[in-house]
């Protein structure tokens, strides 16, 4: 039977607790603007963020809503009434928990200050086609207008070629037609100069970056995942570069003051996976042996892995598709398997921890092959075994933990043998 022995993260940073609550003020935002007959669009996956910006659109993400029901501990009861609807355990526990959101008569308070129905679905298969799926459920339940975006496997790594970029600028173009007909209007020089700002949180997100592979680490991965909102959520607009501006501040000073996450940091861990976030404080846990875990997979997705050269202010649109197509988690492997095994010598790692989300059909096929890329080129080891990040109902505290202890023992015992 699952225990509920959970806790908080730690965050060390005061910059992240701005960005807290700039989270809650942005969902609570959204509710207030229904209410002032403004039309609300649900969306997911990498859907860019910017072309919502660019109108003023307020959106609720399917899988942040999640997220925030699951640090709540919520995310259990959700999950189960989606599961009373007819959803299968193995669909995602992201989708049956917002599906549960979505459909459940009552709500808890905490959800309820947060939800608002749709008036427009924006679906997308990139960077799956379960949630593309999820939505055509949520759309019937509320009988509204659903647009769906389809987007090309990439199977050419980050050389996207011309015609698949336009392939999906043309979706991208298709979805803000019909935001346009139903009552939304999209600011096109708007639109432009989201790029550059996308473009600038970038470079700082890149130099946010540079500061965290410093011994000691600056910022820990608690603080991290919760830094990568305005990277996933507000790409494209002045609050999330100001937030990444003060977040930067914050860790140069840290590194020059020489102040790690830990007084005696030995080992440097890496999170590949979805974390557990009704247990933040997992990641601290490994902190009794002087281990920080110095960075995370997710704090990747959407945008923080590529090159920000590349886009470009006058195409928009073929900008966003590329920023899209190239990102790590759009299969297939390539992408994200490199890009392991570059943070991982760039991070000075010595351990990866890789956890399966079980109801995840995309996420845990990379595993196997990063534990393999990552060993055969650093020698750097991969434990890996089953935490799915959402479904509360099934986390082992007790079978977790130790298989933390017994992976960071042995790169302890391993050091010292050197």
């Amino acid at each position: 039977m699952a225990t509920k022995v959970t806790a908080p993260g730690k965050k060390s940073l005061q910059t992240t607790l701005e960005i807290g609550k700039a989270i809650r003020a942005y969902y609570g935002g959204i509710k207030e603007a229904q209410k002032a007959g403004k039309p609300v669009i649900w969306s997911y996956g990498l859907v860019p963020r910017e072309i919502f910006h660019a109108a003023n659109a307020p959106v609720i993400y399917l899988e942040h809503l999640p997220l925030m029901i699951g640090a709540k501990q919520l995310s259990g009861h959700y999950i189960q009434i989606a599961e009373e609807e007819g959803f299968s355990r193995d669909v995602c526990a992201f989708h049956r928990c917002f599906l549960g959101c979505a459909v459940a008569k009552e709500r808890d308070p905490y959800l309820e200050k947060f939800f608002a129905p749709p008036n427009l679905i924006i679906a997308s298969n990139l960077p799956c086609m379960s949630e593309s799926k999820s939505f055509l459920y949520a759309a019937d339940h509320h009988d509204c207008p659903y647009y769906f975006l389809d987007a090309p496997i990439n199977t050419w790594g980050k050389d996207i070629p011309e015609y698949a970029i336009e392939y999906f600028a043309g979706q991208l173009k298709g979805a803000i037609d019909s935001m346009e007909e139903h009552g939304f209007k999209v600011d096109m020089d708007k639109l432009k100069e989201s790029i550059n700002l996308t473009k600038k949180m970038m470079g700082l997100w890149n130099e946010i970056d540079n500061c965290r592979k410093t011994v000691p680490t600056p910022m820990s991965t608690v603080d991290g995942i919760t830094a990568a909102y305005p990277l996933i959520q507000l790409p494209g607009t002045e609050l999330g570069v100001t937030l990444f501006e003060r977040l930067l501040e914050e860790l140069k000073e840290r590194v020059e003051k020489k102040q790690g996450v830990i007084e005696d940091e030995k080992l440097r861990l890496m999170w590949f996976g979805v974390p557990p976030f009704y247990n933040m404080g997992l990641f601290n846990y490994v902190e009794k042996y002087g281990a920080v875990v110095v960075k995370s997979m997710v704090e990747y997705i959407a945008g923080g892995a590529f090159d920000p050269s590349v886009m470009d202010p006058e195409k928009p649109l073929e900008s966003l598709a590329y920023k899209a197509l190239v990102d790590i988690v759009n299969p297939t492997y390539t992408n994200m398997v490199d890009f392991i095994v570059k943070a991982v010598e760039d991070f000075k790692i010595d351990g990866l921890i890789g956890v399966v989300k079980r109801s995840c059909g995309l996420l845990p096929g990379y595993m196997r092959l990063a534990k393999d890329a990552v060993y055969n080129g650093s020698g750097v080891p991969m434990t890996i075994f089953d935490l799915d990040g959402l479904d509360i109902r099934e986390y082992d505290d007790v079978t977790s933990k130790a298989n933390l202890d017994s992976f960071v023992e042995s790169l302890l015992a391993n050091k010292r043998r050197q």
